[in-house]
């Protein structure tokens, strides 16, 4: 039943909690939560003044293959795989609801933003429901064209499976008694559009003319729009001109929020889609315009590797525990772990990281590529770890090895480490299973750069 899709069912909250915005919430002893005295808790945007909770924010996505999504799934936090009953998702590939999980027309093995995108505003207390539909190489100028009048014959294909989609899922929702108002629009297009210098320079004005039909269309004159910006990869060979309309239509537009891609890598085996980490990204970038109602612009919330190798060789015949000692000068939050592989990882490898007394702070297991593709980075491969933050201070990061499987660890090798980590050692144990390397190389020649790790500023 919808009624429990979108969280109206009733929650009873065990002790020390209590029911918020259709989620149990903790709260703090002899803190008052609002339930006999009729105030709603002045945090939560989606509860009303006398602490019923308010209706439901409904917002559309819509775009080309970045909104689709073609980001390989373990991108996702293990947390983050796991179906989400707060959001309510309906697609166009379903033609139903269900609880926020990947959807995406390239297949079960790829993610679009949603996901971060749904968890990011539920996390923040919002009650939100999500409307999408998104085709790759699709373009503004034709299959999305809203026509002469909204949806009549001259219309693209896109618009009209989009009001499609518009109709069934706010039908729904009525159908379950649900009150709810259009919370935003949000947009994700324009590679197609800057492979032609005509439909380039028409992109300003199409993408004014479709924010008009959405608004029409949702009798929402002022409905709030974040605009996710193509990147200016060399195969948009008009990226620039489109940039510039998107710029263009957020300044004259005070409804229009800009979101910033440039700066967040592509896949490096298919450079027309973000990668894995990149597309999280994206999508807690559309979340973040829409709780500050601000563009948002390149910045520290892009996860960069703690070392970025240079030159090397492969020939360290060694079974077992490798890796390299560092310290951290200012908290970090790491958020992927990999292990070097110089074309594809043939095999699973498990990689740990410890702290200085030798406990395990977080373990995974990159995959190899055919068992679940991850994101391949500088030649290494990461997979996505539910985030740990590692205060100042010194760790050990280590992948499992063995003899006859050089390719996938580095011994001498060379590069650069990320600003606030520090190289201390080379380390290693023996044995076929992960375990803490205790022995360490204090060399300057000396160096075991098989496992790496993804970060943020803590």
């Amino acid at each position: 039943m919808l009624l429990s899709l979108i969280g109206c069912a009733s929650i009873e909250c065990g002790a020390g909690t209590a029911e918020q915005a259709g989620v149990c919430r903790p709260v703090e002893a002899g803190a008052d939560t609002g339930a006999d005295s009729g105030t709603a808790d002045s945090g939560d945007s989606a509860d009303t003044a006398d602490g019923d909770v308010g209706p439901l924010e409904v917002y559309l996505l819509a775009g080309q293959s970045n909104m689709d999504g073609y980001a390989f799934y373990p991108g996702l936090p293990p947390s983050d795989q796991v179906a989400d009953p707060r959001v309510p998702l309906y697609w166009s590939g379903w033609g139903e609801f269900r609880d926020l999980q990947p959807a995406s027309y390239g297949g079960a093995a790829y993610v679009g933003p949603e996901v971060t995108l749904g968890r990011s505003l539920a996390d923040a207390g919002r009650r939100v429901v999500l409307v999408k539909h998104a085709v790759g190489g699709t373009d503004l100028a034709n299959f999305w064209y809203p026509g002469s009048v909204p949806g009549d014959f001259t219309a693209g294909e896109g618009f009209v499976v989009l009001m499609d989609s518009v109709e069934a899922a706010t039908e729904a929702l009525d159908a379950a008694g649900e009150p709810w108002v259009w919370g935003g629009f949000v947009w994700m297009q324009g590679e197609s559009d800057a492979l032609d210098l005509s439909m380039a320079h028409a992109y300003e004005e199409n993408l004014v003319g479709l924010l008009a039909a959405v608004r029409e269309i949702t009798d929402t004159p002022e409905l709030p729009a974040t605009i996710g910006m193509i990147s200016t990869e060399s195969a948009w060979t008009y990226s620039g001109i489109v940039r510039d309309a998107e710029i263009a239509v957020g300044e004259a537009d005070p409804n229009v929020r800009i979101v910033e891609t440039d700066d967040l890598p592509r896949n490096v085996l298919d450079v027309y889609h973000y990668d894995s980490v990149s597309n999280r990204v994206l999508g807690q970038r559309f979340a973040s315009a829409i709780l500050s109602g601000a563009d948002v612009g390149p910045g520290a919330d892009a996860p960069v590797a703690a070392f970025t190798l240079g030159a090397g060789r492969a020939d360290y015949d060694f079974t077992g525990t490798c890796g390299w000692e560092f310290t951290t000068e200012v908290p970090i939050g790491v958020t992927d772990l990999g292990a070097y592989g110089s074309s594809y990882l043939t095999v699973s490898v498990d990689v740990g990281l410890w702290d200085a007394a030798g406990n395990l702070r977080v373990r995974a297991n990159v995959p190899s590529w055919y068992d679940a593709p991850a994101v391949w980075r500088g030649s290494v491969w990461y997979v996505a770890i539910d985030p740990v933050v590692l205060e100042p201070g010194t760790y050990r990061l280590g992948m499992v090895s063995w003899t006859g499987d050089a390719d996938r660890y580095l011994n001498d090798a060379t590069g650069t480490y990320a600003s606030g980590i520090g190289y201390s050692a080379a380390v290693y144990a023996e044995g076929y299973w992960l375990t803490y390397p205790s022995t360490s190389f204090e060399s300057a020649t000396m160096s075991f750069l098989g496992p790496d790790f993804l970060f943020v500023p803590g």
